[in-house]
């Protein structure tokens, strides 16, 4: 597989045309991620990578669509991935391949709003913080902070650096005691807005902070004109972002494949 320079990725542009996903509009704009294909000129397939998530799309019935699949696990950093494909018949080649090291899940879409969200309301979330707790944006120090624990990296693990999450990213923490205990943040940008990440700390969960802090960030977001896209992982992202003002689409295969 040849790897595709940033200012080249339009040549793949038309493999992903079915396949809605801020990941990849992120990667094919230039933003974040990487991308392979087989051929420059007359690419068949293409794969995008985004930190640990894979999206495939191109010919199903290739020989060169296998020849991608059985590559995956040897992209950069790549310790488990979750791969996403354009369609059923190259998700059953994934599992294929893979056998006993693949697991297929579920994730859940999120319709993009075409109505504007109800500020007032997100604004009343905020407000309803307990005085305990405080609520930062992601400056130098709660960067710092963020990525100290695996538990909250992800709001900042996509950027190159410090430097440029400070520039490009956007995000807000729950502070308690000094320490982070929920946050949401741009797990990666696109021309027009972000992927949302978020998540709390394990002790502090199911007291609405990440509710909370998912409304500050959708607030920040409109404010800058900035699109905050949600892919959810279980039905509780899902009933989060519905808490919020979002609408469930559908459900999708998702396939999970780890090395260890």
């Amino acid at each position: 597989m040849i790897e595709i320079k940033e200012k080249d990725r339009n040549k793949i542009q038309h493999l992903f045309q079915s396949m809605e996903d801020s990941m990849i509009l992120s990667c094919l704009q230039g933003h974040m991620g990487r991308a392979w294909t087989d051929n420059m000129e007359e690419p068949k397939v293409a794969l995008i990578q985004m930190d640990c998530f894979c999206f495939i799309a191109g010919e199903d019935n290739s020989e060169v669509m296998m020849q991608l699949i059985a590559q995956i696990l040897d992209l950069p950093k790549m310790r488990m991935a979750y791969i996403i494909a354009q369609n059923r018949k190259i998700g059953e080649l994934v599992e294929v391949h893979y056998r006993d090291r693949c697991k297929k899940i579920q994730r859940y879409s999120i319709k993009k709003r075409m109505a504007e969200f109800d500020l007032n309301y997100l604004r009343a979330i905020v407000n309803s913080l307990p005085k305990e707790y405080t609520l930062h944006p992601i400056d130098d120090t709660w960067y710092q902070e963020a990525v100290k624990e695996d538990w909250s990296c992800d709001f900042v693990s996509n950027f190159r650096s410090k430097a440029d999450y400070l520039e490009r990213g956007i995000g807000r923490v729950i502070v308690h005691d000094g320490k982070i205990v929920s946050g949401a943040s741009s797990y990666t940008v696109y021309d027009d807005g972000i992927e949302i990440e978020i998540d709390t700390r394990e002790e502090y969960r199911r007291q609405g902070l990440a509710t909370v802090a998912g409304a500050a960030l959708i607030l920040d977001c409109r404010e800058k004109g900035l699109y905050p896209c949600w892919d959810a992982a279980n039905m509780m992202s899902v009933h989060l972002a519905e808490k919020l003002g979002y609408e469930f689409k559908e459900a999708y295969d998702t396939f999970v494949i780890r090395t260890f």
